[in-house]
């Protein structure tokens, strides 16, 4: 498929025009972009802060401290709210931070820190924001579609999400959603790289057009996965879909013995962070599971040597889930002996 041609600009308009009002943002723009959720996280960051201005960081896990490096990285002023890894981070420390630098003049937070499974209170922060010349950015990569709260309820201006994970499409589309003031902040912030300019791409795609070579084929992918969400009820019926799960297999993991390290009213739906038991690696879990045909992830950065990751996410049905379980439950009875 030519992505020059019409039938590709009807791809693009049909996604520009469905996906903000399926993830309850009817009043955002729908901006595309091939690459990886971080690439799209690093064009906003890039595209959202005015020279001689600031960005405040929301920093309590692997993605928040990768928005401090993109800032960094790209000569951005930052400055960060740090907390503990294993709890959302505090709404008043971001208040007080925005008090005392009054250069702020974006704060961006992650929605679903994956490295834990944590949810940040995103709502709580973008009221903070709202009535301000402050642009709130969200990292919801992880979370579009799939996790509580609804984005629809969240005072946010520029929320960047990727086609696949919660919307259960192809890896390889990210997009950027940003509402009239977000927009209005990505076409005055000068253009510090040609190919990662939001504001570049935006224009283009008001013409139906693209700046640069797109994934055709995930376009095509991701325009279903959006009518399939819709489809099927949404987002309350995904977010549903992920509580049965979670609520599967954390019964599970009870019943092996294996602890949860994030409390029960912090957890995603879809990320699991468990203690490895003793005298078990994560190599030699890993490597049995997917002798069995499953993968799972090592804990991120220093918690690497006592957690592993069980994610949910994507298109499983709950009899995969059990069948999991009782292959787990086998091998770490095996790893036991």
């Amino acid at each position: 498929m030519g992505y020059r041609e019409p039938e590709f600009a009807e791809v693009l308009r049909s996604i520009r025009a469905t996906l903000p009002g399926a993830l309850h943002v009817p009043g955002h723009e729908a901006i595309l972009a091939t690459g990886s959720g971080t690439m799209a996280m690093e064009m906003t960051v890039i595209s959202s802060v005015r020279p001689g201005r600031a960005l405040l960081v929301v920093n309590n896990g692997v993605y928040g401290d990768r928005l401090k490096r993109v800032a960094v990285a790209n000569q951005i002023r930052c400055y960060e709210v740090a907390g503990d890894w294993f709890t959302p981070i505090g709404v008043d420390a971001v208040d007080a931070a925005l008090r005392a630098h009054p250069d702020v003049d974006a704060v961006a937070c992650v929605h679903h820190e994956t490295s834990t499974g944590v949810i940040n209170p995103i709502k709580e922060i973008g009221a903070l924001t709202e009535d301000t010349d402050v642009a709130f950015i969200i990292d919801a990569i992880s979370a579009a579609g799939s996790e509580e709260p609804d984005l629809g309820e969240v005072a946010a201006d520029i929320i960047v999400g990727t086609a696949s994970n919660g919307l259960h499409g192809l890896p390889g589309i990210s997009f950027i959603l940003a509402s009239p003031k977000g927009a209005d902040r990505l076409r005055q912030v000068p253009e510090r790289n040609i190919h990662l300019n939001v504001a570049t791409y935006l224009d283009s795609q008001q013409q139906r057009l693209v700046p640069f070579t797109p994934a055709v084929q995930a376009c095509f992918a991701m325009d279903e996965a959006i009518r399939e969400f819709v489809d099927l009820g949404g987002f309350a019926a995904r977010t549903a879909m992920y509580r049965e799960r979670a609520a599967l297999i954390r019964n599970g993991f009870a019943d092996l013995s294996l602890r949860m390290r994030i409390a029960r009213e912090h957890r995603s739906h879809s990320v699991n962070l468990l203690h490895l038991p003793a005298g078990v690696t994560y190599d030699m879990l890993h490597g049995e599971l997917k002798r069995a045909g499953y993968v799972i992830y090592a804990g991120q950065g220093p918690l690497a040597r006592e957690y592993f990751r069980v994610c949910t996410m994507g298109e499983l049905p709950l009899s995969v889930l059990e069948r999991f379980l009782s292959d787990l439950g086998e091998t770490l009875a095996e790893l036991a002996r």
